[in-house]
């Protein structure tokens, strides 16, 4: 394959998309103005997983305060946490000063506000809220696990064996944008009662957010050409033919690659959000009923008691 191949990207003829991709990072990493120094869709995404948190402890049941705020943080931060002990790097949320202040901020908005405006707020623009912040959040995943997965492996410990782990980057790839539901599929964290079990991933199957970010990042690794048997694994068996099948994808830069992984997983991510916000509207509409029936069954007397009024009554009379 010649080099000049290799450097030539099939979006060469499309100056707006090589430059919103050029963008992208600074995009991501835009802050509310210099009094705040918070990245934008940072706060966001904080928000989309608090919201989520608290849909899913409204239907099952709510917890402490301290026992959601856990779940939170490792909902928020489970794929980095996996990948940075697996990798035997410094986790990235400590060595951050406002990641941890900020999600654990967001959840307490979203538990404890004042007449519960933040989260009221949210339900009462749904789906359209749902929408937006897994669009957010998809465009946030695209990113990390291309950028902070893949390249962290492939670029950032170059000179490493691992670098040239084919498996390693799928591995870092997917964890890292699915690691905390990974995380609360082994240890139900998201439950009143912790109790390690066989996860449901491997009985019936992975969730939507694995099977995304394992797409995503074969999508990059096989977009950007950054994988060749021949080069990394020539004593792999039919290497030269898997190459023909890798190179037949048109191939783009990395910038470009974050991107259009990116907008994958924002319209993947914002699809399913519609879908799910349309059942859990459904499924609280159902708590709700439920809740008032409950209240009504108190309110009105047994039908011992009636009878035994009326035991009396009789008695009485006689």
């Amino acid at each position: 394959m010649s080099a000049s191949f290799e450097t030539k990207s099939a979006l060469d003829g499309f100056p707006s998309i090589q430059k919103l991709a050029s963008s992208y990072p600074s995009l991501l990493s835009r802050e509310w103005d210099g009094a705040l120094p918070v990245g934008i869709f940072m706060t966001l995404h904080a928000i989309r997983v608090a919201y989520e948190v608290r849909k899913g402890m409204q239907i099952s049941g709510r917890q402490g305060l301290l026992q959601e705020l856990f779940a939170m943080l490792t909902f928020s931060f489970g794929g980095a946490i996996l990948t940075s002990l697996a990798l035997g790097r410094p986790q990235a949320w400590l060595e951050n000063n406002t990641a941890v202040p900020v999600y654990s901020l967001a959840y307490i908005l979203m538990s404890k506000m004042p007449g519960d405006l933040l989260y009221w707020a949210l339900r009462q623009s749904s789906p359209v809220s749902d929408v937006f912040l897994a669009s957010v959040d998809g465009l946030i995943r695209g990113f990390g696990v291309t950028a902070a997965g893949v390249d962290m492996v492939r670029k950032g410990m170059a000179g490493q064996p691992i670098s040239d782990s084919l498996v390693a980057w799928l591995f870092v790839g997917t964890v890292l944008g699915s690691g905390g539901g990974i995380i609360d599929d082994f240890l139900q964290i998201s439950r009143s009662v912790w109790g390690f079990r066989t996860p449901n991933m491997l009985r019936s199957g992975f969730s939507l957010d694995v099977k995304l970010s394992f797409s995503a990042t074969v999508g990059y690794i096989a977009l950007t050409h950054a994988w060749s048997f021949s080069e990394r694994a020539p004593d792999f068996p039919l290497s030269t033919l898997l190459d023909m099948l890798l190179h037949a994808v048109p191939r783009i830069s990395d910038q470009e690659a974050h991107l259009v992984c990116g907008l994958l997983c924002s319209a993947v991510l914002g699809t399913a959000a519609h879908d799910q916000a349309r059942k859990f509207a459904a499924a609280e509409r159902s708590a709700l009923l439920a809740v008032r029936a409950k209240k009504t069954d108190d309110l009105l007397p047994d039908d011992d008691e009636e009878d035994s009024e009326s035991d009396s009554d009789d008695d009485i009379e006689d």
